[in-house]
């Protein structure tokens, strides 16, 4: 071993230097993965997408999900 690993093994185990984090392509989608309740099923995706829609439809099908727009709703309520 040279000089500069054993100084750098030394401060390692003295906690002085510690190793740095590497993100891989697994590491990046296992964090991603979190961010979805129940394990990332269909039926919650559906819901997300019909309770955040903020598009044109006042009220429709896309996909077979019916989606719609609350506040087109509101404000159009009686003229369609």
């Amino acid at each position: 071993m040279s000089n500069k690993a054993v100084k750098k093994l030394q401060q390692m185990i003295q906690g002085k230097k510690k190793k740095p984090v590497v993100k891989t392509a697994r590491t990046t989608a296992l964090e991603g993965r979190k961010h979805f309740s129940s394990g990332g099923t269909a039926d919650s995706m559906i819901k997300q997408a019909q309770n955040d829609y903020n598009g044109s439809y006042i009220s429709g099908d896309l996909g077979g999900v019916k989606v719609g727009n609350k506040s087109y709703a509101k404000y159009y309520k009686g003229m369609v």
